[in-house]
């Protein structure tokens, strides 16, 4: 009891610790010893990628005496980076508004899923990319790696540097413009008042980053220092994978640009396409997160640790149901069943009956619509689908037809996704590609089936039965663009499923697919009535800062998202994404 109470006091001495810190000032790393980030030279330029600074005996010592952790510091910044926090800092704001799962808790009705701005969840999502993976990992490792002894990390640097490209694509498309300089260094910057950078230039840094990865990184050097499997969450030290998500994710990003700065989209599509390493192989290549599994019945502070987020948040809390137009979607592109619905979802049935795996199979998939203020968890289950889950058998282990087991990992870039990247590529005329967009579209559809390890056959008879393929003439022999690209994100949108930030960019960048408006829209303003959400809003601590960007709501574009889904009544315009009749900024 003595031990329990000492826990309970030295935790709650650390929150406060923390909540009276400011992370402008002190950033504690995990790892120990601690590490402070040193103070930095006014005289120091903050903006590039250079680590053109010097660092104090003392902070290169320090550095120097940690190495033996800095693969735990690793470890921890591939872990948590797309997870940390997830249900409140995505599931509750992304996932919903890529139109992937609607809300179904009256606790959070009248909150971000109904776009209602919540500052404590967009201030966690904000500190733990400064605070945590920046300020902290981020900047510990590059500074290890560069001033320690640049020749032997010099392959850890630029791992680190694809990871935090890789963050970094996915907190600016959140916010937009976004402070940058210093940060980029390893480095806190000197003022409080620190500046922003464009979310054009903050892309800029990105392809510079993958740039010189790909260009750096020697994957035979029998000499560089290597992460082991247990400390690289992602490849599991594979440095050959690392450098394929490089160029996979490269050419994710220069199709996000590609309304917004077409030349340079073209640039970096092409360079990323036709490097030596090349794009994702296969599966094997995923950019994932396998959960640290913890028993959901061993209670107290090791209940629901790392479990996989969506077999919780809507097997187990009822909070996320199938949306009503992913369920739309299973049933409209093909003239059968989408064979991945009844992997990934349960059809309605009483949640009494679930937990038997027991299955109402006369039913359809069904789904609620965002926004929907009749909700209920009680009866979720009976009502509209929830997310397959089997908690009758061994939740570690993973069962292919209940695909949400409490340890299945998650995806953030996989090969299926880069298919369709490469028929978008192909669609736009960019050089790099080897077949038609036609081609690597039904690539993409059949090997988003088999990752979920659905049978020939049946993925056979759903391309069989595609729309397109019954229509009077081939939609891909048209020169109808935007009707083939509706095709592709649309098919892409149901590959990428659940990764909410990629699904809700890709919305916002191509107004694909047709998502329904949603059905109350609790802002105040903040997103006019019959609009999309378009951002996330910048948490209130900003608001002391006088370089924050001004008039920007929830209902502003970003950069990359050049024109509008809906005018002003609500109705949906007709998306242009090659040029003919966008309507600008």
């Amino acid at each position: 009891m003595k031990k329990s109470i000492f826990t309970l006091l030295s935790l709650f001495l650390i929150f406060l610790f923390h909540a009276c810190v400011d992370f402008e000032n002190l950033n504690i790393d995990p790892s120990n010893p601690p590490y402070i980030p040193g103070e930095v030279d006014p005289n120091v330029d903050g903006k590039g990628l250079e680590l053109n600074y010097k660092l104090s005996g003392k902070e290169l010592e320090e550095l120097k005496a940690s190495q033996a952790s800095i693969g735990k510091v690793f470890a921890r910044f591939t872990y948590e980076g797309c997870f940390n926090d997830y249900q409140i800092t995505t599931n509750l704001t992304h996932d919903i508004y890529a139109g992937y799962m609607a809300n179904n808790t009256p606790s959070f009705h009248e909150s971000s899923p109904t776009y209602v701005y919540n500052d404590d969840w967009s201030k966690r999502r904000w500190e733990h990319f400064y605070d945590d993976r920046t300020a902290t990992e981020y900047a510990q490792l590059i500074k290890t790696f560069h001033f320690v002894d640049s020749v032997k990390y010099k392959n850890a640097f630029h791992l680190t540097r694809i990871y935090y490209a890789f963050l970094l694509s996915m907190h600016t498309d959140t916010y937009g413009d976004i402070p940058l300089d210093y940060y980029l260094k390893g480095l806190l910057p000197p003022e409080q008042n620190v500046s922003y950078t464009s979310q054009s230039e903050v892309y800029s840094y990105i392809f510079r980053m993958l740039d010189e990865a790909v260009k750096e990184i020697d994957p035979v050097n029998r000499n560089q220092y290597i992460f082991d499997a247990s400390d690289d969450k992602c490849f599991q030290g594979n440095v050959l994978k690392w450098l394929r998500f490089a160029n996979t994710l490269r050419l994710r990003l220069a199709l996000r640009i590609s309304n917004a700065d077409p030349v340079k989209a073209r640039t970096e599509g092409e360079a990323a396409m036709r490097n030596v390493y090349g794009l994702m192989r296969s599966h094997d290549d995923n950019m994932r997160t396998i959960p640290k599994y913890a028993p959901l019945d061993l209670g107290g502070e090791n209940a629901s640790a790392s479990e996989n987020i969506f077999a919780l948040v809507s097997y187990d809390w009822k909070s996320a149901l199938l949306s009503y137009d992913l369920a739309k979607a299973y049933y409209n592109q093909s003239a059968i069943e989408d064979p991945r619905a009844s992997v990934l979802w349960w059809r309605p049935t009483p949640v009494a009956m679930l937990d038997k795996g027991i299955e109402n199979t006369d039913k359809k998939f069904a789904g609620m619509r965002i926004g929907d203020p009749g909700i209920t968890t009680s009866t979720a289950g009976e009502k509209y689908s929830i997310v397959r889950t089997l908690k009758t058998i061994d939740s570690k282990r993973l069962d292919a037809r209940h695909w949400f087991g409490y340890s299945r990992e998650i995806v953030w870039l996989g090969y299926a996704e880069s298919k369709f990247l490469l028929a978008e590529a192909a669609l736009r005329g960019w050089g790099g590609t080897e077949k038609d967009a036609e081609s690597y579209f039904l690539e993409g559809i059949t090997e988003s089936m088999k990752y979920y390890e659905i049978a020939s056959q049946e993925i056979t008879t759903y391309l069989e039965n595609l729309y397109y393929k019954n229509a009077r003439q081939n939609i891909f022999q048209s020169q109808n663009k935007e009707a083939l690209l509706e095709m592709i994100i649309t098919q892409k949108w149901l590959a990428v499923f659940p990764n909410g930030n990629e699904g809700w960019a890709e919305f916002r960048r191509t107004d694909y697919p047709a998502l329904e408006n949603i059905v109350e829209n609790n802002s105040d303003g903040d997103v006019m009535d019959g609009k999309f959400i378009k951002r996330i809003s910048y948490p209130y601590i900003e608001n002391k800062n006088p370089n924050k960007p001004k008039g920007v709501l929830q209902g502003t574009r970003v950069w990359w998202d050049i024109s509008d889904t809906n005018n002003d009544r609500g109705e949906r315009l007709p998306p242009d994404n090659f040029g003919a009749f966008r309507i600008k900024r």
